[in-house]
């Protein structure tokens, strides 16, 4: 069917500018890198290695030289095919506009909301004497879905052509870095489980990766992640807010063996794999998830617990979130006392991006980013634990403390009179706070539309 007037004007293909340039730089960074990567071996003396392995060693030096160089020439036809593509976008969106405002000097008005393209002669904007005129009304009518069903060929084309662009870059990849080859299919059927279409943009596929209910980690050994998912309304403009909580060392103690951490400084890009829990709210689609995956032990044990996740909104989009997760591989009653992972986040939109404030326990570290519409990033809250001996868990999880404007940002929420209070810190109750639910079937938030 053919897109509205008013959807085609939301389209924004300039956001895939930022990305084609990031491919640009990527691509002139292996040009330069790629003459380098065989030098160790190549610049070896004849003298300095000799034998049967020298010749194939050089070979290979120059096989992986060659192939860095076709990579950055895949990685520029990706970048050109995205710039053609957000070119051709608006060029079709700028000619609809175009040809919509000549047809309202003549009188005929268009239904923006409409994907008939239906006009309504308006006599005031007609010029004098001007009357309506059936066939006059008919051209317009058809010229203007035309150029409503070009506007959708355009994005049609430029989509089929950075898939094909992105499977060269697969195919070239070397088998031993290839993703798992069901990962891209997972991620989707997750996607449109919860939202009922496929990933289109990077902020969707970002969503579609925390949705995914496989571990691809080896130290996982296969074992799911769980999510959870809670709706709430939406603040266009405001992107992705993720979240994510993670233990920089490899290794931590975990009573009688020790547990795999994240082994990772802070990323901007995390992948919701890399994390302990993470949360991510997508402000475009109004949809919240939160996710904890597996812990492992060095002794081979491999489980997920289930994290408390609730969460409340304000009519101005302000989001408050409430966790409280539990290693499910700590000892006795630590695993259902101390060693609990607890805090609360508010993230407050406003029009120059989203500002977070929250209380959190001192282990693990945090981070919280922004990942607006136009593909910039924002750093909104980065906390390092300070453990990175792997005492963390026991040290620093009974300890707490604030950071950003939280007691302020917090007085716009109603509170419980008597919140429940367990051992360790614990976040004030809230009153009227939903409980996260199911991807099948998610809640929504109270008071949400």
């Amino acid at each position: 069917m053919t897109p509205s007037y008013d959807e085609i004007a939301s389209w924004k293909p300039e956001a895939l500018t930022p990305i084609a340039n990031g491919l640009f730089a990527l691509k002139a960074n292996l040009d330069l890198e790629a003459p380098k990567a065989g030098n160790p071996v190549r610049n070896l003396m004849r003298g300095e290695w000799t034998g049967d392995a020298r010749g194939p060693a050089d070979d290979r030096a120059v096989s992986i030289t060659c192939w860095l160089q076709s990579m950055a020439d895949e990685y520029g036809d990706l970048a050109q095919t995205l710039n053609t593509g957000a070119g051709d976008i608006a060029s079709a969106r700028t000619g609809l506009r175009n040809a919509t405002d000549a047809a309202a000097d003549l009188g005929y008005v268009l239904d923006t909301a409409s994907r008939d393209y239906m006009l309504n002669f308006v006599p005031e904007k007609a010029p004098d004497g001007a009357e309506f005129d059936a066939t006059t009304a008919a051209e317009i009518q058809g010229r203007l879905k035309g150029l409503g069903d070009a506007a959708d060929q355009a994005v049609t084309s430029a989509g089929s052509a950075i898939s094909a662009a992105v499977g060269e870059l697969y195919a070239m990849a070397p088998e031993s870095l290839v993703v798992n080859s069901g990962l891209v299919a997972n991620q989707i059927e997750a996607f449109r489980k919860v939202y009922g279409r496929e990933p289109d943009t990077l902020n969707d596929w970002r969503m579609a990766a925390a949705l995914d209910l496989h571990s691809y980690n080896p130290k996982n050994q296969g074992v799911p992640p769980v999510i959870s998912v809670i709706k709430i309304d939406p603040v266009p403009g405001q992107g992705v807010v993720a979240t994510g909580l993670f233990i920089p060392n490899g290794k931590v103690l975990g009573g009688a063996s020790r547990h795999y951490g994240d082994g990772r400084e802070f990323d901007p890009n995390f992948a919701p794999e890399n994390t302990r829990v993470s949360y991510f709210i997508d402000y475009e689609n109004g949809i919240v998830i939160a996710r904890q995956n597996p812990s492992a032990d060095t002794v081979g044990q491999v489980r997920t617990g289930t994290p408390k996740m609730s969460a409340a909104q304000l009519p101005d989009g302000t989001v408050l979130i409430n966790y409280d997760a539990a290693d499910p591989l700590a000892p006795g009653p630590a695993g259902d006392a101390g060693w609990r992972v607890r805090g609360q986040t508010i993230v407050t939109p406003g029009v120059d991006g989203a500002r977070v404030s929250g209380v959190a326990t001192d282990f693990p570290s945090m981070e919280t980013y922004q990942y607006l519409p136009d593909g910039k990033t924002r750093i909104l809250h980065q906390d390092d634990s300070g453990d990175h001996i792997g005492l963390g868990p026991l040290v620093h999880l009974p300890f707490r403390h604030e950071y950003g404007d939280y007691q302020w940002d917090l007085q716009g929420f109603p509170r419980e009179n008597n919140p429940e209070q367990v051992y360790g810190p614990h976040p004030p109750g809230i009153e009227g706070i939903t409980d996260f639910g199911s991807a099948d079937s998610p809640p929504t938030v109270k008071g949400a539309a």
